[in-house]
């Protein structure tokens, strides 16, 4: 008889060591799996738990989002340049399983008691609208889609389907008689992501519509009676184009930005600074929207406050408003006619950077018509002439060209092979007279500056001679000029600024090497100007502009304030050059504004108190095919925190002392309104 050797074990205790190793293998297996199931159980339950359970709380809970105002901005006295004022709104927040066709119902509903702006309207939410809402015609576009499609129709998907339907649907014209109103609201719903907040219109509701909405809000699910918040300028709208805009609900987000937007939170239609300080300052002035949270439980609503939300950040400017208005009517006042361009003005304290006005206006010549236009101080290249001699004459002595004590030479007639005669204005006959830097920077003589800086080129003038300049003489000369900050942007705090524009400097274009040693080639702007004179009264710093004083941080309601953030002075590069070299400079500006020669350039500026230092400057140019001329100036009062400069492109006259009256109404109304002020 064969052995039975379980039988024979049957005594043993252990069980497992009558198993076969295929069955062993296989209760190894059930054990591991089991535990790896209680792994997973206990990972799903304990750590992603939480995670599932708000997934479970989204779906009967929305998020409804606020319209915090945005932060104000105040002048340097505390006046309100650009303010909020509210309306009544009606928004809607899409639900998390809310569904197109719910949409559209409710879109009908509303379009009842307002009627919106429906330019935008596009032809593929005129025609989901149409679809959606009549269930027969859309059979009936469905059946005549794939009817077209024969055997491709079946393997669609749902989208492409829809797809399809749409094309049909515009191909065919058939949602003529949709009403567009509806068609609107149901598209500003319907893009709207979901549990996210948009606003179906924000202005001009009316009481009785807002009565009837409100007594209907239980049929109509998502929308609800809020407020928004628009900009105004209590300090009159030419405030507009220095403190920049904000989109409003019905052009939503900037299309070059829009994507960065999105990813930061904001809503489709949301508002956004677009340009100037309100771009720039955007995550400060926004603030932060309220957040209600709305259960649904059944027919029960409840609304619990999650974040009250908070108004922007408030911005104070270095801009005095009075004064900005008063530059601004200066100058608007005092524009000549014919082919002039504009006129720009920037007054800044030399010292600190900050900005006490900065005006400006375009003018179209055809037209005459006038246009306020302060940015045009940062975005207005402008050929400046002879306002620079200073800086070239700075960099006459730092190359050992010139010296406080020997800085003499002839102004004459510049005659060079190739290039047209250069004399100055006064001197158009070219006699050789004898001047220093000081009375050079006085009159304001070409030739002296042509000689000088032909010099710093490594060329000594010889009449009748050929150009021979050292290959780098265009950059020296140009480093001369950027240590002052010329042809450099600012780094004011407002985009938009421009470098302004260097000119070629090959083949035949050397020759403009001449005219840029006196200011007739490269061009800048007002703004690089008023930072360059401020760098000669503050003894040799360059000094960043800025427009924000300070930034203030407001309670929800933007009521109670209290400052967080104060500008200080930006030190950017320092110049150097001797106490003697500087004194020349001055001496020569204080003469160009105070002096006796017949041939003084600032005479509109002489007699004033206190006594001011000055700079002129004129480039001929063209303007619409005719010969014009830029006037310019640069101006300062040593020891106070006072310097200002001055453009007008594009005027008819030479000379005519244009720049000199204007600059004396802005110096004076600075002591009256600005200073007196704040004493």
């Amino acid at each position: 008889m064969n052995r039975n050797r379980y039988l024979e074990d049957a005594n043993k205790n252990d069980a497992r060591a009558n198993l076969p190793g295929r069955l062993k293998l296989l209760l190894g297996l059930v054990i591991a799996m089991i535990a790896a199931l209680i792994l997973q159980l206990a990972f799903l339950t304990i750590k992603q738990g939480p995670g599932f359970q708000s997934e479970v709380d989204r779906s009967d809970q929305t998020v409804e989002k606020g319209n915090a105002p945005r932060g104000l901005i105040y002048d340097s006295t505390g006046k309100v340049i650009t303010g909020n004022q509210s309306s009544l709104a009606i928004t809607y927040t899409r639900g998390a399983t809310t569904t197109t066709s719910q949409i559209a119902e409710v879109a009908k509903k509303l379009a009842k008691y307002i009627t919106i702006d429906s330019t935008r309207l596009n032809d593929r939410s005129k025609s989901d609208y149409y679809l959606i809402s009549d269930e027969k015609a859309a059979e009936k576009v469905q059946n005549a889609v794939k009817k077209e499609n024969p055997g491709q129709a079946s393997s669609w998907s749902t989208t492409r389907l829809n797809n399809e339907m749409a094309q049909y649907v515009m191909k065919h014209n058939l949602a003529k008689n949709v009403d567009n109103n509806v068609a609107m609201i149901f598209q500003k719903m319907s893009g709207a992501s979901a549990l996210s907040t948009t606003y179906i219109k924000d202005s001009d509701i009316s009481d009785d519509a807002q009565a009837k909405i409100a007594e209907r809000l239980s049929t109509m699910p998502g929308v609800k009676i809020g407020e928004s918040w628009s900009r105004n300028y209590p300090e009159g709208d030419d405030f507009k184009s220095l403190t920049g805009t904000v989109s409003d609900e019905s052009a939503g987000l900037p299309a070059d930005r829009l994507h960065r937007l999105l990813a930061q939170g904001y809503s489709h239609n949301e508002p956004v600074g677009t340009s100037a300080l309100e771009r720039q300052y955007e995550s400060l002035l926004k603030g932060s929207p309220s957040q209600t949270t709305v259960t649904t439980l059944g027919n029960l609503k409840t609304s619990q406050i999650k974040y009250e939300g908070q108004a922007g950040d408030a911005l104070k400017l270095t801009i005095n408003a009075e004064y900005q208005k008063k530059v601004q009517q200066i100058l608007e006042d005092n524009l000549p006619g014919g082919n002039v361009q504009g006129a720009y003005s920037t007054v800044i304290n030399p010292y600190t950077g900050g900005i006490y006005a900065m005006a400006g206006v375009s003018r179209d010549s055809s037209t005459g018509k006038k246009t306020p236009n302060q940015l045009g101080n940062i975005n207005q290249a402008i050929v400046m002439g002879s306002v620079v001699k200073p800086a070239i004459l700075a960099t006459g002595f730092q190359r050992g060209i010139v010296t406080p004590s020997s800085n003499t030479m002839n102004d004459q007639a510049i005659k060079i092979q190739g290039t047209p005669e250069i004399t100055s204005y006064w001197n158009k006959n070219g006699t050789p007279t004898a001047i220093d830097a000081r009375t050079a920077l006085e009159t304001s003589s070409n030739t002296y500056f042509v000689q000088l800086g032909m010099k710093i080129g490594g060329q000594t003038y010889s009449a009748g001679s050929s150009l021979h300049l050292r290959s780098d003489a265009f950059q020296t000369l140009r480093n001369g000029l950027g240590q002052f900050g010329l042809g450099t942007k600012t780094g004011i705090d407002v985009e938009g600024e421009t470098a302004g524009y260097k000119g070629l400097t090959t083949g035949t274009n050397i020759g403009k090497y001449l005219y840029e040693s006196f200011g007739q080639y490269d061009s800048y702007t007002t703004l690089q100007l008023a930072r360059y004179v401020s760098a000669i009264a503050n003894g040799g710093y360059l000094v960043q502009p800025h427009l924000v004083g300070s930034v203030m941080q407001t309670d929800k309601d933007a009521k109670y304030q209290k400052t967080v953030w104060t500008a200080q002075p930006q030190l950017q590069s320092q110049i150097s050059l001797t106490d003697d070299e500087w004194k020349v400079i001055k001496d020569g500006m204080y003469q160009v504004a105070n002096g006796s020669s017949s041939h003084n350039t600032g005479s509109a500026l002489h007699n004033m108190t206190p006594k001011v230092y000055a700079k002129t400057g004129t480039a001929e140019t063209k303007t619409n095919g005719n010969t014009t001329f830029t006037e310019s100036m640069v101006v300062y009062v040593p020891g106070t925190p006072f310097a200002m400069s001055l453009a007008i492109p594009g005027m008819d006259s030479y000379l005519d002392g244009t720049n000199g009256r204007i600059a004396k109404q802005i110096i004076e109304a600075f002591w009256q309104m600005v200073v007196a002020q704040q004493n």
